[in-house]
């Protein structure tokens, strides 16, 4: 049996749901934000204690340029937490990659679970680009609704 081919649209809806059920945050976003931030997460999820970050991705090629983005590299990137979220077969190539301490979140046809010890480390998350981020949120909701 062949498996299902995911597009980053079924998947980032993936991760929005598994922000609000498995990680409990409240609220959570699905690829909004304005171009005036750093950074556009494919999912973003708060608490009242962490940010957590999912960013999806479809081909291996994506996977390797993510390490270019310059949010990545100079410190303002979101989410004290952060995961990817793959095909499981995206992962299976990819198992030796350099992860970074990003968590890894896989998906198939049966649903969507944390890889086997693959959690997020903890890290600094730019408390400026978020604000940023919620900022955008409450104005485009304010100026033109959900």
């Amino acid at each position: 049996m062949k498996p299902k081919k995911f597009t980053h649209k079924e998947l980032v809806k993936k991760a929005v749901y598994w922000l609000g059920h498995a990680k409990q945050c409240n609220p959570v976003f699905g690829e909004r934000g304005s171009r005036q931030i750093a950074e556009i997460p494919d999912a973003i999820g708060f608490t009242a204690h962490e940010s957590i970050v999912v960013e999806v991705k479809i081909s291996k090629s994506d996977l390797l340029a993510d390490k270019k983005k310059s949010h990545r590299t100079n410190g303002e990137g979101m989410g004290n937490k952060r995961f990817y979220l793959m095909p499981q077969e995206l992962y299976e190539q990819c198992i030796d990659h350099d992860w970074g301490g990003w968590g890894v979140l896989t998906c198939n046809k049966y649903g969507t679970k944390q890889a086997r010890g693959m959690k997020s480390d903890e890290f600094e998350s730019s408390i400026k680009s978020e604000r940023d981020f919620l900022r955008s949120r409450v104005l485009e909701i304010q100026n033109f609704g959900k």
